[in-house]
């Protein structure tokens, strides 16, 4: 196990209060983590605290959910608003110490090839340096020999591609969290389905991996006005429900899931298909009412689904369906092309 994995589980058996986990990851770090992990370690730990956080203040959120009864319908609305926020972040809370993970990779050799091509240059130099005092040629191949000056070049060429293969990959990663966790105030532009289904699936490939396989099937679908920060939302709850409904399954081989886009009728059509359990007949009827959850106390609100059916079809004025049966379950929404909001 490698030492940021090892810190990783360390976090998890932290305390639940946020203060409290606070001082108990800044212990880890004094404690257990080297200078080539502390960055990795430090992003790990902030993405717990504020896992925490997040949840401290759903749970608060909650009880003032359920006294809005009494309340009129615009204070509801507000509360709720501040709920698909929270809902989001507590959602990239969890993801976060995956991306680190992700991160540490790249960035790792990055800071390798770049410290030999401190110690080759000093050689470099050395070798001018000793050209300059040299005279004849065969003296200077002799000194070309000694600094080993061929080798240098061209592993300083190759240095140069693994480096800039590695940021691309630090940068690609970066800019898919800055695209899904944009937040756009509320606000409809125009913009592309495709691209939020590709970015949100970038996202939660941390996620996913050695359990499921994430499948993109997109279509010709035109660019339409929606709110691109609350539709990544819908297909994060989506794709990750499926990733983790097929991780509860502990299967020895990856299970699929596949997300595909089309038009019809005057809309544009997103499904989000997987090969797990499914849903049981009693819960099919539940899936979209708020605060019900399967999963374990701690791991779920009950919310994304909610909020995600809110999303489509209050926001957009859309549609959202749901098929399932053993091994085999559907969400399909439908956003419409021409907005009447």
């Amino acid at each position: 196990m490698s030492d940021i994995a090892q810190f990783i589980g360390m976090l998890e058996s932290g305390p639940e209060a946020s203060d409290e986990f606070a001082s108990y990851a800044k212990l880890l770090m004094e404690k257990y983590t080297s200078p080539e992990t502390l960055f990795a370690a430090r992003a790990a730990a902030d993405a717990y605290i504020e896992l925490k956080r997040s949840r401290e203040r759903t749970a608060y959120l909650e009880v003032l959910l359920k006294d809005a009864e009494s309340r009129s319908c615009e204070n509801v609305y507000a509360a709720r608003s501040v709920m698909i926020r929270q809902e989001k972040l507590a959602a990239l809370g969890q993801l976060a110490s995956g991306i680190a993970h992700e991160l540490n990779n790249p960035i790792g050799f990055v800071a390798g090839n770049f410290e030999a091509l401190k110690s080759y240059s000093i050689s470099v130099w050395s070798y001018i340096e000793a050209l300059e005092k040299a005279a004849g040629k065969e003296k200077a191949a002799g000194l070309r020999a000694k600094y080993k000056i061929d080798n240098i070049l061209q592993d300083t060429k190759d240095i140069f591609t693994e480096s800039a293969d590695g940021f691309k990959r630090v940068t690609g990663i970066v800019n898919n969290l800055l695209a899904f966790a944009r937040i756009d105030g509320g606000s409809f532009k125009t913009g592309s389905l495709n691209s939020s289904v590709q970015t949100t699936a970038a996202i939660v490939s941390g996620q996913a991996k050695f359990v499921a396989v994430i499948e993109l099937i997109l279509g010709d679908v035109p660019d339409f006005e929606f709110n691109a920060g609350e539709i990544n939302q819908v297909l994060l709850n989506l794709i990750l429900n499926s990733v983790q409904a097929l991780k509860g399954q502990k299967r020895e081989t990856a299970g699929r899931v596949t997300v595909r886009t089309w038009t019809e009728d005057g809309m544009a059509v997103c499904s989000v298909e997987d090969d797990g359990p499914g849903i049981s007949a009693e819960n099919m009827l539940r899936v979209f009412d708020p605060f019900f959850t399967t999963k374990p106390v701690g791991e779920g609100t009950g919310l994304g689904l909610n909020i995600s059916y809110d999303i489509v079809a209050h926001r957009h004025k859309g549609a959202f369906d749901v098929e399932s049966e053993p091994g085999r379950t559907l969400f399909t929404f439908r956003l419409p092309l021409g907005r009447e909001v």
